[in-house]
């Protein structure tokens, strides 16, 4: 703090699927106090809390709320944008988002034009993707995650003997072949673009990232140009993205039934379940899931598809301890190579043989876990990460706010 007045955070809200999002934002509060700032939660979808609790907040902190914070866009858009900006930029709070998914979806969030508006992408993959293609002339970062403890210590796994090792796979189904059907409405240039574009991915890449280039190779051959056509490139990118990792959790999931694990999830109603070896259970919300994480001796994640880093849940794993078992993408197999053999590809690597392997010798999972967990705590947890968003934020409002740059600044500066 640079004065004697109490300084404060906003932070946007906003609904998901289990509360994930006000678990995130939990856990961002959570630190941010640690550091002697106060916490103000705005509900985005409530209107009148959201403008009731802003006004309160002005008016308990003066010209000392340091900076807003939301995930995956929420509240980037708020107020009417005019030649003043938006509401932040009125207020002169700088505004950071994590876009927690790839910028194709909900593209508006992702240019916004609005300087008090920064976001931090958590991967290279979608931070290149704003870069060639969305290209905003607004602030845009990458701030990758870090091992989530949520404020308790990771211990080491030690199963009694004839103990059976948790595995477990938060993961609701999401039959593919719906997403197919709705291409059948499509004009056939674009469904053979569609089919093209699956084909090249499936088969002449790695399967686990990004699917803009099996986009492009398949209007390529269609002998339309996507490049500089933002607005049809991400209308196709959204498509195969979407289908891909419905089609990659479709194999995932499959393939677990017979296996020894428990799923939480839902919607699994397109599949024969019947004779599943797996315990089939509801999802659970946010703060049940992590306690399910510490008891856990493995967590199954899959990747969204890219290449740069990975899902939030490794590192949910690694905060307390559980073994992570992803899939492999080219950072993942660089990063963390005793990981290796608890992981599989949507190639030649099976998730069968990750499981079993942990079955067999859970001791050393549980070693290799710990040893795991230790490092990346070591290295980064997400109680650094938000140190560098308040770093950042620092950063965004000098330049957004305060930096005035003397006459003929620019001019000396190309000299």
């Amino acid at each position: 703090m640079t004065d004697s007045h109490q300084h404060a955070a906003l932070i946007i809200e906003g609904s998901s699927s289990y509360n994930s999002l006000q678990g995130f934002n939990n856990e961002v509060a959570r630190v941010l106090r640690s550091t002697g700032l106060d916490v103000i939660f705005l509900d985005f979808d409530n209107p009148k809390n959201f403008s009731d609790r802003l006004k309160q907040a002005l008016n308990d902190y003066p010209n000392h709320i340091d900076l807003a914070l939301s995930f995956s866009g929420y509240g980037v858009e708020v107020g009417a944008t005019s030649d003043n900006g938006n509401l932040w930029q009125r207020l002169r709070i700088p505004f950071l988002s994590w876009m927690l998914d790839h910028p194709c979806y909900y593209l508006s969030r992702h240019n916004t034009p609005v300087p008090a508006v920064l976001r931090m992408y958590p991967n290279h993959d979608f931070l290149d993707f704003h870069r060639n293609y969305v290209r905003s002339t607004y602030r845009t970062s990458f701030m990758r995650f870090g091992a989530m403890t949520h404020g308790r210590q990771p211990f080491r796994r030690e199963l009694a003997k004839g103990e059976a090792p948790l595995i477990i796979l938060p993961k609701s189904g999401n039959d593919p072949t719906k997403i197919e059907k709705s291409w059948k409405n499509l004009p056939l240039i674009m469904q053979q673009m569609i089919h093209d574009a699956i084909d090249h991915y499936w088969g002449e890449t790695q399967r686990s990232g990004n699917v803009v280039n099996s986009v492009i190779a398949a209007a390529d051959k269609a002998g339309v140009e996507l490049r500089n056509d933002v607005t049809l490139l991400t209308f196709f990118v959204t498509q195969l993205d979407d289908y891909m990792r419905r089609r990659k959790a479709d194999l995932l999931v499959r393939e677990l039934l017979t296996l020894p694990v428990t799923i939480y999830g839902q919607g699994f109603e397109y599949m024969d379940v019947s004779h599943a070896r797996a315990r089939l259970l509801t999802p659970l919300n946010y703060t049940d899931l992590i306690d399910k994480y510490f008891e856990a001796t493995a967590i199954i994640s899959m990747n969204p598809n890219i290449d740069d880093e990975c899902h939030d849940r490794p590192y949910a794993a690694f905060g307390s301890g559980a073994l992570p078992i992803s899939d492999i993408n080219p950072w993942w197999a660089t990063k963390f190579p005793s990981l290796l053999p608890y992981s599989y590809d949507f190639r030649s690597r099976s998730i069968t043989a990750a499981i079993e392997n942990v079955l067999t010798h859970p001791d050393t999972a549980a070693r290799v876990a710990w040893e795991s967990s230790q490092s990346c705590c070591a290295e980064r947890t997400f109680d650094m990460m938000i140190h560098d968003v308040l770093n950042l934020a620092a950063m965004h409002r000098y330049f957004t706010f305060n930096f005035e740059p003397p006459q003929n600044y620019y001019t000396k500066c190309g000299d």
